[in-house]
């Protein structure tokens, strides 16, 4: 029997968090906009740096290697 998933995982680290997949994401600690639920460990920390790549991008990209050069690139034009 499969195991019944209550609770959302870290979209960084993949561990499961304390928020429920059943909560708005009004009401969610760690919840970041057009990237998902993160843990609080992630949340609280310094360093976190998300970006959004599209879906088409990796769909369109099957070579591996291409794909982390654009996402590089993305990550870079994002700081400018």
């Amino acid at each position: 029997m499969e195991k019944l998933e209550l609770y959302e995982k870290c979209i960084m680290c993949n561990a499961e968090t304390t928020v429920l997949k059943t909560t708005h994401i009004d009401f969610r600690y760690g919840y970041v906009d057009g990237a998902g639920q993160l843990c609080r460990d992630c949340y609280i920390k310094e360093d976190r740096n998300l970006i959004t790549i599209n879906s088409r991008l990796i769909i369109d990209t099957p070579n591996d290697i291409e794909l982390g050069k654009k996402v590089r690139e993305i990550y870079w034009e994002s700081k400018k």
